[in-house]
This record gives C-alpha cells, sequence and structure tokens, in this order.
C-alpha cells in the first residue's frame, strides 16, 4: 500500500482506520477498515476465505452494536454518514431560543398553572424529588410523578422504553419521548406518533457530547422518515442533571446551550409544560396539509391562476437524511405527482424551469400542474441569533493528499453546491489511464467524504446557514422509477428515450439537467405521453444556459452516478450527464437486475465494485470510476452483471467506447467534444436501438 500512496493515492482512504487506531475502538471494527482497504487496492478478488472473515467480522460487528441500532443504521458507517451530514450546521447557545420556543409569558392561563405547580417542587437550591443516583429508571420515575401531578391534563405524554422492540418499526430504543396519547404506556409505540426525541444518560461528559448527539440524531432522523413533512422536530438531551434542548430542521440542529436543572429549573420546567402542550405549528407539525375523513389534502395555485385543490393518496418517495432537500412525493387523486421539498434559495425553483422546458418545446421531461411556496428556513429560524457553527473535536484533526498544487477546501455536503475557485485544477480532458489515477488525485478536494446519497449541507459561504424554501409542486405523469423495471426491454426502452428527453431539454430548451440519477428517470406509458417510454423529472438542479444565475459551476448531482470531470469539479455538460445516464444503465444491471424475476436462480456476487461509487472522498470515486471506465475495468464491471443481462454487455462495452474514446496517444478522453451535441446523443442512442431490436 505504501508504494500506492507515495504515488499520489489518497490519504483519506485512510481517514477511518487511522480513526479506529487513534480512537482505540474494537478490533472488528479496525478489521472491517483494513479489509475494505484491501478490497480499494488489490487488484485482485480476495480469497473466499478471506471474503468469508470479512462477512463474519461485519456480522459480529451488526450484532455487538448496541440495541438502538437496527437494519441500516448498523454501527460506524451509519454515524459517519450522520455526521458527515450535520457537523457543520450544528449550532449550540443560539440566542433568542428560549424567548422564540419556551416563552411562558405568552402562555395561556392554564400552561401558567401548570408551570407554576411544577416549579414548586424545586426548594430554591435542587428539585427535591430528584434522585441522589441518576441513573435511568429513577429518573424516569421524578419526571413520570411531575407529569401525573401537574400535567395530567396535558395534550402529550411523556414516554419511555426499555427495549427496541417497543417501537413498531424496529429503529431502536429511545430514552424518553413525546407523543399524542394514541397508544398507552408500555405499548408498542410508532414513530409516527412521537413528536420529541430525548436522549438520557446516568452521567455528564462533555468528552462525550458527539456521541451523544449522534444518538439523538438518529432518533430525530426517524421523525423525519415517518412524518417527512413536518417542518422542524425538537429534541432534547438529559445527562445526570444536565439538560440541552435541540431543533432540527433541513438546514442543521441548534440548540438552547448545556445547563444544570438544579441550577436554573425554570428551564426543565418550562421545558416539560412546553413539550407538553406546544400546538401543531410550535412543535413542527405539518401545518399546511388540510386532513379530512382520513384524506389529505393541499390547496395549490393551478395553471390559471386558480387554486386547485388536490388529494393526496399514498406516499411513493421518501428522504432518509434530516439535512437535506428533504424530498417527498405523493401520487395524487388524479394520477400526478406531489412533491413536497426544500430547495437552496440560491437555485432557480425547479416549478420555473419546467415552464420554461414547456415553453420552449421541450419533449419527455414532467409537466407543471400545480404549484405553492409554503414557508422557508428563514421564517422558521426569524428572531434567532447563531453563532459559529460547533466545532467537534474530530475537526481539529485533518488527513491532507499529497498535491503538487493549491486545493482549497470546501465543506462536506451531500447535495452538492460548491463554487469552482480559482485555487482549484481540474484535470485534464485527456488522460492516460496510466498516469489518470495519479492525476485525479490533484484535481479532486481531498477533504470531502461522501456517501451514496445526494449531497445536502449548506454550500460554504459567509452565510451560517442555508436558507432552503419549502413548497409543493405537482407534476405529470407519475410513472414508474426506472428501478422498478420488470424486463430487459422495458428497461433498454426506458433509459433510451429518457436520453431522448435530455437532448431535447439540452438542445431545444437550452436547460441542462445536472441531476441523472435512478431516482430521475421513470417508466411511462408511450401511449399517454407522445410515444415515450421513459421520461426525465426532477429540475431541482438544472440549469439554464443562457442564464446569469445557473450556477452551472457548482458541483452536483447524485454521487454514485457522477461524471469524473464533475468529481474533479470541471464544469458541468450535457456529455457529463450522458456519462451519468451509463452509470445508471450499469448500475441497474449489476445491482437492481438481481433482485428481479428474470434472475432467479441466480446468486449475486459476495462483493461490488459498484461499492467504490458510493463511499470515499471525491478522490477516490473519481480514481475508482477512472479504473472501471477502462477496457479491463469494464470488464470486471460487467462480469457483476446476472447471466440473463449478458444481451447487455456488448452495449455497455459501445457506450465505453463512446464516451470515454482513446487518443492517438493512448490516453482516455474524459472531456467534452467540441461541436453538435448529436455527436454523442446519436451513436449513443442508436447502440441502445440496436439491442433493442434484439429482444
Amino acid at each position: 500500500m505504501l508504494h500506492l500512496v507515495r504515488g499520489g493515492t489518497g490519504l483519506d482512504r485512510f481517514r477511518p482506520l487511522i480513526r479506529h487506531i487513534g480512537e482505540n475502538s474494537r478490533d472488528e471494527l479496525i478489521w472491517i477498515e483494513v479489509f475494505d482497504l484491501i478490497d480499494t487496492f488489490s487488484e485482485l478478488t480476495p480469497p473466499s476465505s478471506i471474503i468469508k472473515l470479512q462477512e463474519a467480522l461485519k456480522a459480529t460487528h451488526a450484532k455487538s452494536s448496541s440495541s438502538r441500532r437496527t437494519g441500516s443504521e448498523t454501527g460506524y458507517i451509519d454515524d459517519v454518514e450522520l455526521f458527515e451530514e450535520i457537523k457543520e450546521c450544528t449550532f449550540r447557545n443560539v440566542g433568542g431560543f428560549w424567548d422564540k420556543f419556551f416563552d411562558s409569558n405568552g402562555w395561556s392561563e392554564e400552561h401558567q398553572t401548570m408551570l407554576q405547580a411544577v416549579m414548586a417542587e424545586h426548594d430554591g437550591k435542587k428539585w427535591t424529588g430528584f434522585p441522589s443516583v441518576s441513573d435511568e429508571e429513577p429518573v424516569w420515575d421524578w419526571l413520570r410523578s411531575l407529569e401525573d401531578r401537574f400535567l395530567a391534563d396535558a395534550p402529550y405524554k411523556l414516554r419511555t422504553t426499555t427495549t427496541a422492540n417497543q417501537f413498531k418499526e424496529q429503529k431502536g430504543q429511545m430514552d424518553l419521548f413525546f407523543q399524542t396519547p394514541a397508544a398507552a404506556a408500555n405499548s408498542i409505540f410508532e414513530y409516527k406518533d412521537a413528536l420529541v426525541a430525548g436522549q438520557q444518560k446516568k452521567l455528564y461528559d462533555s468528552g462525550e457530547f458527539k456521541a451523544d448527539f449522534l444518538q439523538l440524531a438518529r432518533h430525530v432522523r426517524g421523525l423525519f422518515i415517518d412524518y417527512p413533512t413536518r417542518r422542524f422536530a425538537h429534541g432534547f438531551t438529559l445527562c445526570a442533571s444536565t439538560m440541552e434542548l435541540w431543533v432540527f430542521d433541513r438546514s442543521g440542529a441548534y440548540s438552547s446551550g448545556p445547563f444544570d436543572i438544579h441550577d436554573e429549573p425554570d428551564k426543565i420546567a418550562r421545558a416539560l409544560v412546553g413539550y407538553s402542550t406546544m400546538d401543531d405549528n410550535a412543535m413542527g407539525l405539518d401545518t399546511f396539509t388540510e386532513r379530512k375523513d382520513d384524506r389529505h389534502y393541499v390547496t395549490l395555485d393551478g395553471g390559471d391562476s386558480t387554486e386547485m385543490r388536490v388529494r393526496l393518496v399514498r406516499p411513493i418517495v421518501r428522504r432518509n437524511a434530516i439535512v437535506s432537500r428533504g424530498t417527498t412525493c405523493f401520487q395524487t387523486r388524479n394520477g400526478h405527482v406531489a412533491k413536497f421539498s426544500w430547495v437552496p434559495d440560491k437555485r432557480n425553483a425547479e416549478v420555473e424551469n419546467l415552464k420554461l422546458a414547456e415553453r420552449r418545446g421541450v419533449r419527455g421531461v414532467a409537466r407543471v400542474v400545480a404549484y405553492r411556496q409554503i414557508t422557508t428556513i428563514a421564517e422558521l429560524r426569524e428572531g434567532l441569533q447563531f453563532p459559529e457553527h460547533h466545532r467537534f473535536q474530530t475537526e481539529d484533526v485533518e488527513f491532507n493528499d499529497p498535491a503538487p498544487v493549491s486545493i482549497q477546501t470546501t465543506r462536506q455536503k451531500r447535495e452538492l453546491g460548491s463554487e469552482h475557485t480559482s485555487g482549484d485544477s481540474p484535470i485534464s480532458k485527456r488522460l492516460r489511464f496510466g498516469s489518470a489515477r495519479s492525476k485525479l488525485v490533484t484535481a479532486v478536494d481531498n477533504q470531502q467524504s461522501v456517501d451514496q446519497t445526494k449531497l445536502s449541507l449548506h454550500t460554504p459561504c459567509e452565510d451560517l446557514w442555508e436558507n432552503r424554501i419549502y413548497s409543493c409542486l405537482v407534476v405529470s405523469p407519475a410513472g414508474r422509477v426506472i428501478s422498478s423495471f420488470n424486463t430487459i426491454k422495458e428497461l433498454l426502452e426506458s433509459l433510451r428515450d429518457a436520453i431522448k428527453a435530455h437532448q431535447s431539454l439540452y438542445t431545444r430548451g437550452n436547460i441542462l439537467h445536472r441531476d441523472i440519477s435512478s431516482n430521475n428517470i421513470i417508466i411511462t406509458k408511450p401511449e399517454t405521453e407522445d410515444g415515450f417510454k421513459g421520461m426525465l423529472i426532477d429540475l431541482d438542479l438544472a440549469s439554464v444556459r443562457d442564464s446569469d444565475t445557473s450556477g452551472a459551476q457548482h458541483r452536483v448531482g447524485t454521487m454514485r452516478f457522477m461524471a469524473i470531470e464533475v468529481l474533479s469539479k470541471v464544469d458541468h455538460t450535457y456529455r457529463h450527464d450522458l456519462e451519468s445516464f451509463f452509470y445508471v444503465l450499469i448500475w441497474m444491471c449489476a445491482r437492481e437486475s438481481w433482485t428481479k424475476d428474470f434472475t432467479r436462480g441466480e446468486s449475486p456476487p459476495q462483493g461490488s465494485s459498484l461499492h467504490q461509487w458510493e463511499t470515499g472522498s471525491f478522490t477516490t470515486i473519481a480514481d475508482a470510476k477512472s479504473f472501471h471506465m477502462s477496457k479491463n475495468g469494464m470488464d470486471r464491471i460487467v462480469r457483476e452483471f446476472p447471466e440473463a443481462m449478458d444481451i447487455v454487455k456488448p452495449l455497455c462495452m459501445k457506450i465505453r467506447k463512446i464516451l470515454f474514446p482513446m487518443d492517438m496517444e493512448g490516453g482516455v478522453n474524459y472531456g467534452t467534444p467540441a461541436g453538435d451535441p448529436d455527436q454523442l446523443y446519436g451513436p449513443i442512442i442508436e447502440a441502445y436501438d440496436g439491442t433493442i431490436s434484439c429482444l
């Protein structure tokens, strides 16, 4: 491995291993990282004995993780993803916090009476009933005693769990939480009924802040997943007698700052009464959607400037991240799709991009039915004074790749939007594969660590946090996501027609999509959609080519489908979107196809090279893709296809040659050719047609 590092391979590949060693983590965690490094650097498939040991270690770690973690939330990997999502938009000791959320002066007489009754339990020095040993059970008994005596008439109730199995969704144990009184104590709880998440510990240790905060954040993420249209969520930690109140929204988390409940008794009293009695608006719930007779409706602005009442039937898409666009889609009664999302205010609104595309005669792209802006993060945070973001202890440790040029470090994000600064050095449009691995390293931001989801933390700028606009957009048609294909022919026809839609959007609409992914390509009925069997949706990140405010230099997209040059901060072009289409095809064949009926009886490979498209820095992901797009690399990738997809292998080879031609010196051309875009669209569509004709 040492010779690879000296050759320019990114040191941040070693970051997780170094961190585990430095933190004296358990042996199985360290071995998992060692084997991941072996997978990354090895040109050969590890022996079966090594693979079995890897799987055994991962299984052991999953079992030994706290019962508070389940499913995909297995230990270290989950912690890293959540931490990277929220670490630079977390604020403590925010000014105005108490006045905004717990101002007792504005409470009703009934709530004032509750507050006074609770405060009577404090003798001026301490809470008389608070246990001398702050174990979880005695503290819970004390809190429950206060509730039973003084908050019995409050609408929301305090609950606790003792095992992870007490939640229907199996998302882990939550120490304390407030919920609607729908379920009785000691029953099976549901996250949809939980309103405020709490984390309780016996001892307070400031050195454990990160771990405690991430545990709370995991619970809050569960609240957002099961109630994705809520505007924000409350949470708190109670460690011995130290308490801290939190609010989480789509731009981050902020707190009251820690306080001792004995020294400042009014604060915990206001918190208990406040959490028990808040109205829907103060609780951050969805006040936009109308609920009537178990049916949900939204009122939007229709195309003719009249209001349109839309019935939401069922959710079809939701995001798992807290700090993100929080995209949530519902199928509507009339067969359309209602999309709720929090979009950064510095971008062109998707509704405007879609309307522009329609005016310019674009074919194969979703159409606007109705729209309305609901609120903004700025409105939700009005009256608050934010300090600089909280610096976690690990932020002081940096692992820089050796690079011969000055590279400006940007903040970690899941919905990439960092400016292409003058300090960056984009890769050459022509790279020899032999030297591409080291050249790519020098061009990519070495500090970024990402996962498979779309990047979402705020853009580094003079703003302390990113303002987002929350809106509801209804589009047509509904369609099915590309990953739901049932046959090979359906997959290829849908992708081909989506590429035709992209061609129309770019050449006729003068709009570049910039976010081609499996989530943004839908399968449609050609008889109702102008002959298109596949269409494009989600123009959130699109740029208008003839606009001065398009933001075309932003690095945006979905990580696993992002083009190599885009990872390297080269300005986004139509060819990069075509490269993303290619990655979607490969992903559908190598990963999604194994879940289909036509591959029944075949066994998927134990590991996948495509894992390298999901984790690591921009450097390492671009590095992996640059190899996979070579002939040898593509040979390795297609070996992961099931036998039923053999007919698609020649298509992949053809598209690879079209997108990544070799120059006279044997270098791979990653760049966009000058001239008519049809020089790429035409051959790619023709290659699809040729394969489809054989099915």
